[in-house]
């Protein structure tokens, strides 16, 4: 029996030794090992943000209100320090801290974009430490693809997350127009913290900056694609803003309801209602309305009989914000083609983009 009992124990022994074994010679699947290459890349040249709000004439007097302490992510760009984050956690605070392994540094704000959510800073972080992440392309982003995110979650740092894009070109309430109808959708776990941080794609590169959630949802995070974001890089490195012609026109986007309405010949475009005296659109031609119409007491009237906008740049009117995503990437003395409706026929109008305005 004694016999018995040892080689029983010999043989578990073995067993054991052969599941360990192999338990150690499990290799990761090729989707695994791209997941860890980028996070091991990418994690490099992502930073984690403090911004504080500080009071006092002087450093010698000044406090800190630590209660409107806001922290998030950001991620550097170029070999120069320039991180990119997201507005919201820098708005309104004075003092910024980026931290790098366990470096933490001042870092200046030189640039901000409000109306797509992000901030450009400055940080002198040491040239042997600086890996920036590459920056992707976001327009053919296809819902299914994997993308990662990395970020500061709740404040813990070093945070992976793994996902699908959801959707695209969606819309969230609140959202400025350049904004409208843009945003990545993704099931990749989004956290507080996480703002600010990148959204990337199996290459490693940056497609969003990860910007929001849905707080009575589960997985519903949502990025700014980074097509929007390249779009005013080199205008926050030269003037701290994007650059934003003046038009010279105001008016309203028509829709179904409208037209239905008032008997518009279109259901969808701009009604151009008044052009600006001396304006490039004056020069242009454009032309405004001549009959007033209001729908309510106290509300601005609707200008009627003006020309209205059906194309842009050869493409149909789709929104207000397809305009101003336009005009975010464009640049003085450039031209925009506008495709007008006017009296029965539609006519082709060139708009002179000149000068340029500064509030947001």
């Amino acid at each position: 029996m004694k016999r018995i009992l040892g080689w029983m124990q010999i043989g578990i022994a073995v067993l054991a030794t052969a599941v360990v074994g192999r338990a150690q010679d499990v290799k990761l699947t090729a989707d695994e090992q791209n997941t860890v290459a980028i996070f091991r890349q990418a994690s490099r040249g992502v930073v984690y943000i403090t911004a504080r709000t500080t009071s006092g004439p002087d450093s010698e007097t000044q406090s800190v209100d630590t209660s409107s302490a806001t922290a998030g992510t950001g991620f550097i760009i170029d070999h120069d320090g320039r991180v990119l984050t997201a507005f919201h956690i820098i708005q309104g605070r004075d003092e910024i801290t980026v931290s790098l392994g366990t470096k933490q540094i001042p870092a200046r704000l030189i640039g901000t974009a409000p109306q797509l959510d992000i901030a450009l800073l400055q940080a002198d972080l040491p040239k042997d430490e600086i890996v920036p992440v590459p920056l992707g392309r976001s327009q053919n982003l296809e819902v299914g693809q994997k993308v990662l995110a990395i970020g500061n979650a709740e404040g813990m740092g070093d945070s992976l997350t793994v996902g699908v894009v959801s959707a695209v070109k969606r819309g969230l309430d609140g959202s400025t127009v350049e904004l409208e109808d843009a945003f990545i959708q993704t099931d990749a776990a989004i956290n507080p913290g996480n703002s600010g941080g990148p959204l990337l794609n199996s290459a490693g590169q940056v497609v969003g900056i990860n910007d929001a959630i849905l707080k009575d949802a589960q997985n519903m995070g949502f990025a700014i694609p980074i097509d929007l974001v390249r779009s005013v890089l080199p205008d926050l490195v030269a003037m701290g803003h994007p650059y934003k012609p003046m038009l010279g026109f105001t008016g309203s986007e028509v829709t179904a309801g409208m037209a239905r309405l008032f008997g518009l010949p279109v259901k969808r475009g701009f009604l151009v209602e008044e052009v600006l005296p001396g304006s490039s659109a004056e020069v242009a031609g454009l032309k405004g309305g001549s009959r007033m119409v209001a729908l309510t007491v106290g509300d601005k009237p609707y200008m009627l009989g003006g020309d209205i906008i059906v194309g842009i740049d050869g493409q149909p009117f789709t929104s207000a914000a397809q305009l101003a995503r336009i005009l975010l990437g464009s640049r003085p003395g450039q031209k925009l083609r506008l495709t007008v409706y006017r009296n029965g026929q539609t006519i082709e109008v060139e708009l002179p983009l000149e000068k340029m305005r500064m509030e947001f």
